[in-house]
């Protein structure tokens, strides 16, 4: 595989990432009309699919893997957990901060949803090759490592060139 001209391979990944944004509000707006009737708001949906991955985790820890403020994720969990989809366990690394677990109706809300994503999905992959999915990961997994730095630290602009 040979690399691109290095100031046309920068053109070209601007591009996309031009992109992101028409995308992400699309998609938005698409999982949030499917969204309508479950009682589940679009961070709702966000930190189910969370819990789903990884299992408990405290408010702090869903906020970092998440790249939103602690606040509104706190705001996320304390509704979720009204709903019945999440409950509190003791958290032995710091008695003040929780862990939040799936229960088996925030499990059951989350894989409905999810199955019905993917069932979706299927026509849009349909258009695709294995090789255009894998670098599209690929390309999305370098630019948030690329930019990773940011989000550590806010404070800190990281320079485009």
């Amino acid at each position: 595989m040979t690399k691109p001209n290095p100031d046309k391979a920068a053109a070209r990944l601007y591009d996309l990432i031009r992109l992101i944004r028409p995308a992400h509000r699309r998609l938005a707006r698409s999982v949030s009309v499917h969204l309508d009737g479950t009682g589940l708001s679009l961070g709702g949906r966000a930190v189910l699919e969370l819990l789903a991955e990884t299992g408990p985790l405290s408010v702090a820890a869903a906020a970092r893997q998440l790249f939103l403020a602690r606040q509104q994720v706190q705001l996320v969990m304390d509704t979720l957990d009204q709903q019945g989809h999440v409950q509190k366990r003791p958290n032995p690394a710091h008695r003040r901060s929780p862990l939040f677990a799936l229960t088996d109706q925030g499990r059951a809300a989350y894989a409905s949803l999810h199955a019905r994503e993917l069932n979706r999905l299927g026509d849009i992959a349909a258009q695709l090759e294995d090789a255009d999915l894998s670098a599209a990961l690929r390309v999305m997994t370098a630019l948030v490592d690329g930019f990773g730095a940011y989000e550590d630290d806010p404070d800190a602009p990281q320079p485009l060139a």
